[in-house]
């Protein structure tokens, strides 16, 4: 006899979706993730949908949304992991991480429609914004 499944949440974003999910998943409760990839082909569709809904057997839901409560997004700091990352690289000159990128892609790719010729430069050079060192 299958169990019919019922929807405890609902996201607009594929990630915290996802996580929630693999919360459930490690605690050893079977979830679904329904209109997942339809919201995956374009976020918008995520209202029209309904968003994304967690789905667990009836007989799991009240230890899904205990384990769910236990979690909250200020819990998992997700947010603020990303705000205290240091930067890849830094200036040569003086080790300034304050780094500016200058694409020059962009306006070759103007110029070439204005010539109708095929100008491929794909250079980027760096200026630091500290000492104004420019470099490739």
């Amino acid at each position: 006899m299958s169990q019919r499944l019922v929807t405890i949440a609902r996201y607009r974003d594929i990630p915290p979706a996802g996580l929630a999910q693999s919360i459930l998943e490690a605690e050893g409760i079977t979830s679904f993730l329904d209109n997942q990839f339809m919201v995956g082909v374009n976020w918008l569709y995520s209202d029209a949908v309904g968003g994304i809904k967690l789905r667990v057997a009836e007989s799991d839901v009240e230890e899904a949304l205990k384990i769910l409560a236990a979690y909250s997004s200020s819990d998992l700091n997700m947010e603020q992991a990303e705000v205290g990352q240091v930067p890849d690289f830094a200036c040569p000159k003086c080790g300034g991480t304050e780094i500016k990128t200058i694409d020059y892609q962009r306006k070759s790719a103007a110029l070439s429609l204005l010539l109708s010729l095929p100008l491929l430069i794909f250079a980027k050079r760096y200026q630091c914004l500290t000492c104004g060192h420019k470099w490739k």
